[in-house]
């Protein structure tokens, strides 16, 4: 009915040295991953930094803005 699938396994050095070699260059390659990973995820971390810093400073102004009217109208200083 179904057929069986044999599957061989040749213990010779070659076959662990492929092994060992395919290992060191998924290594290289997982690490080059994380490095782009990482680099990517700082460059989003400073465009946020920026924008709220940016919102801050807005935020900072106008509520310097509001408290120098605040104190001429409470003061009326002839600005």
């Amino acid at each position: 009915m179904q057929e069986e699938i044999k599957i061989e396994f040749q213990n010779t050095d070659e076959t662990v040295l492929e092994y060992e070699e395919i290992t060191q260059r998924l290594d290289r390659l997982d690490e080059k991953v994380e490095f782009v990973r990482a680099e990517v995820a700082q460059r989003t971390g400073r465009k946020i930094g920026r924008d709220v810093g940016i919102l801050y400073g807005i935020l900072a102004v106008l509520a310097l803005t509001l408290l120098f009217l605040i104190l001429t109208r409470y003061f009326s200083f002839p600005f």
